[in-house]
């Protein structure tokens, strides 16, 4: 989304309403890829006298990816506010900025920081999913299937087991 800031430049501190959607490519997060709906932007902005350009508002998606615990497909809406200042002339590969040249705000690096920013750490399907498919389709507890080969110290029952044995005879 590019916003036009003309006005606001030429009466600082005056704010204006905004609305728009931002697309967003596809992005690997973790390993994994997620897709993005357009995320809608709203807001209002106001100019300084230096000439940065002040957004503030709140923007929303839904992402898609897989459950990280079935590996079905699941969605999770995502909401953020925020509040940035964009920079006239400053340097648009510089991560810690938000960088604008002539009249024109890109939305994209704010829209992109923000909803990354809002993701959960791990996507799941559904609130209650704890469930893995085996090879036939079946469900299979992650608790269940993960227990009996964690056993860290199985060795050491092992030996203390065979001392015990060794010491009664």
């Amino acid at each position: 989304m590019k916003l036009n800031v003309t006005q606001a430049l030429k009466n600082p501190g005056q704010e204006y309403p905004f609305e728009g959607e931002q697309t967003m490519a596809s992005q690997i997060v973790s390993g994994e890829e997620i897709t993005f709906d357009p995320v809608a932007l709203r807001g209002v902005y106001s100019a300084t006298e230096d000439g940065s350009v002040t957004v503030e508002g709140s923007l929303s998606t839904v992402a898609h990816g897989q459950c990280a615990n079935c590996l079905e497909p699941a969605s999770v809406s995502i909401e953020a506010d925020y509040r940035e200042t964009f920079q006239r002339n400053g340097d648009p590969e510089d991560d810690e900025i938000f960088a604008y040249e002539g009249y024109t705000l890109d939305f994209g690096k704010l829209a992109l920081s923000y909803t990354l920013l809002s993701l959960p750490m791990r996507m799941l399907c559904r609130e209650d999913c704890a469930l893995l498919k085996d090879d036939s389709g079946d469900d299979v507890c992650l608790c269940q299937k993960e227990a009996p080969t964690q056993r860290p110290f199985a060795a050491l029952q092992q030996l203390l087991t065979e001392k015990s044995n060794t010491n009664e005879q």
